[in-house]
């Protein structure tokens, strides 16, 4: 919650105190929209299915079990995005910050069971993203 306020306090003053204005790519819908169809498309493979890399022909995303170190990336993207939704709803394609948490916190369930048990050797850290997240909402 307080990185949502020092967000909203930053974006209204940064034309205040003579600081650029922040690029429109940054809050650009087309953002929200492909995070969206990735969290989709991971959740109709398995709810424990996590993309790690696309292809080099087709850009088509390659998923992966939980029991990857990159797993936890797409649910803190996810949280992530719930916190735009918030303050920055317009660059949100219609979506709430409540159909973000959902989609988030769907998405780390399939780690849960990582929690006794892990056969990832290093980065373990990045697994913990979503939980960290589920403790700021």
């Amino acid at each position: 919650m307080l990185r949502l306020l020092l967000l909203s306090v930053a974006l209204s003053l940064t034309p205040t105190f003579g600081y650029p204005r922040l690029p429109p790519q940054l809050l650009d819908p087309l953002i929200s929209q492909k995070l969206l169809a990735t969290a989709n498309l991971a959740r109709g493979a398995s709810p424990t299915s996590y993309p790690q890399y696309t292809t080099r022909d087709t850009g088509a995303w390659l998923l992966f079990g939980a029991d990857t170190w990159t797993s936890g990336f797409l649910p803190a993207t996810l949280y992530a995005l719930a916190e735009r939704a918030a303050c920055c709803p317009g660059s949100m394609s219609g979506t709430t910050n409540a159909q973000w948490l959902e989609l988030a916190r769907a998405s780390g369930s399939g780690e849960i069971p990582l929690e006794t048990r892990t056969s990832v050797g290093h980065d373990v850290g990045f697994l913990s993203f979503p939980f960290v997240d589920e403790l700021t909402v």
